[in-house]
């Protein structure tokens, strides 16, 4: 079923989307319109000139099938003098041109760019286009950004970086404070003056620098608060290799070495089924697009309840499992799975961003088979697949 496509009639948009591909963005098209109320989707070159012409809209996305495609446009309307006042422009490309759109930040051909083909790390997109209206005049009418913005966050996180926020903005404006009421004082006469500003450069502004780097030390050391429950991958991976768990952990080399049976040719050649348990829509469905894109078969779901109801009643090749989900952990959700009978040796890719160390560390004990850290590539989805589809056949 083809998807409808986006319609946004705005006369005089502070936000502009040029594409030519208009059903490949209504995930980005919900970010816009959650962050601006006027903005506008654009595909053809005459409404694009009329808009820019009339309306000068602050942020302008480009969007095209290619990063050269997208620079061409730009090019073609600056020369034509369609984008002469102050305005951010915004690239989005594929993750195979991440590179090249690098590039062109760094050349200031952007303002910046994000890679939403696979989207998600729609977090992201929505801090650069509320960073770049901010910059840009006469955005106050920029939509307020509400908590459900920020998705689930637990509380006392929460509160850590609100306290740290104002600490920082608070330290910093009194020295900021300090500084002007220093350069404005003045003494009775010139030679009194002169006297405050030697003082000032020999000892009041090296102390003042001084205060500021003990402020970012400190901003430093509540981060530090958070970083405290991160494992690295390199620790998963030894904790993995160290558990002796199956043999997805070896390379790939190591398989090329084997001389294949006829069973593992017969499964490594076969489509499989995978369950992907996954709360966040937007990840699960790119998982499961690429998956299905293998011809694999996928059934996704949006929590370790559901899962473990499913497996119950029926069997699976695989799991890939998200850890940070509401009601049933995927430390939880494993142990669960591993009390019913056909699943104890269930091949189960845990998929991480790092967040906690011990609730890691215990999840793998349960016997995971793999990981696969988030944000994920196509090319490492689809090897770990591969992989397990090799450990079941031995």
């Amino acid at each position: 079923m083809a998807r409808k496509e986006i319609e946004h009639i705005e006369r005089h948009p502070k936000v502009v989307l040029l594409c030519n591909k208009v059903e490949e963005l209504s995930g980005v098209s919900d970010i816009i319109s959650s962050q601006v109320s006027a903005f506008r989707v654009l595909t053809k070159m005459h409404d694009i000139k009329e808009v820019l012409l009339e309306s000068a809209p602050l942020v302008i996305i480009i969007a095209m099938p290619s990063v050269s495609a997208s620079i061409e446009l730009y090019r073609q309307l600056a020369q034509l003098g369609f984008l002469d006042y102050p305005h951010e422009n915004i690239l989005l490309c594929e993750n195979k041109e991440s590179g090249v759109g690098f590039r062109c930040c760094m050349k200031h051909v952007f303002s910046d760019y994000f890679v939403y083909k696979p989207m998600y790390e729609n977090y992201r997109l929505r801090m650069i286009l509320h960073n770049a209206l901010l910059r840009c005049k006469n955005a106050h009418d920029t939509t307020h950004i509400r908590e459900e913005h920020f998705g689930k966050i637990d509380v006392s996180l929460k509160q850590l970086i609100d306290d740290a926020a104002v600490y920082h903005v608070d330290a910093q404006q009194t020295l900021t404070n300090a500084r002007k009421n220093l350069e404005q004082a003045k003494g009775v006469n010139d030679i009194q003056t002169a006297l405050m500003k030697e003082l000032r450069a020999q000892h009041i502004d090296p102390l003042l620098d001084q205060l500021e780097k003990k402020l970012a030390m400190s901003i430093e050391e509540l981060t530090n608060n958070l970083k405290n429950k991160q494992i690295t991958l390199a620790e998963l991976s030894a904790l993995l290799i160290e558990k002796s768990l199956p043999e997805t952990t070896r390379s790939a080399t190591e398989y090329a070495a084997e001389d294949p049976s006829d069973k593992v040719i017969a499964l490594t050649n076969r489509n499989i089924k995978i369950m992907v348990v996954e709360d966040n829509e937007i990840y699960r469905e790119m998982i499961s697009k690429i998956l299905i894109d293998e011809g694999h078969n996928v059934e996704a779901v949006s929590s370790g309840l559901v899962a473990i109801k499913k497996l119950k009643k029926q069997k699976y090749d695989m799991i890939f499992m998200d850890l940070f989900m509401p009601e049933l952990d995927g430390y939880n959700t494993t142990r669960n799975i591993r009390n019913i009978n056909h699943c104890k040796n269930l091949p189960i890719v845990a998929l991480t961003s790092n967040k906690n160390k011990e609730l890691i560390r215990k999840w793998a004990t349960l016997g995971l088979t793999a990981y696969i850290a988030k944000p994920s590539t196509k090319h490492s989805i689809l090897k770990t697949v591969e992989k397990a589809k090799r450990a079941l056949a031995s």
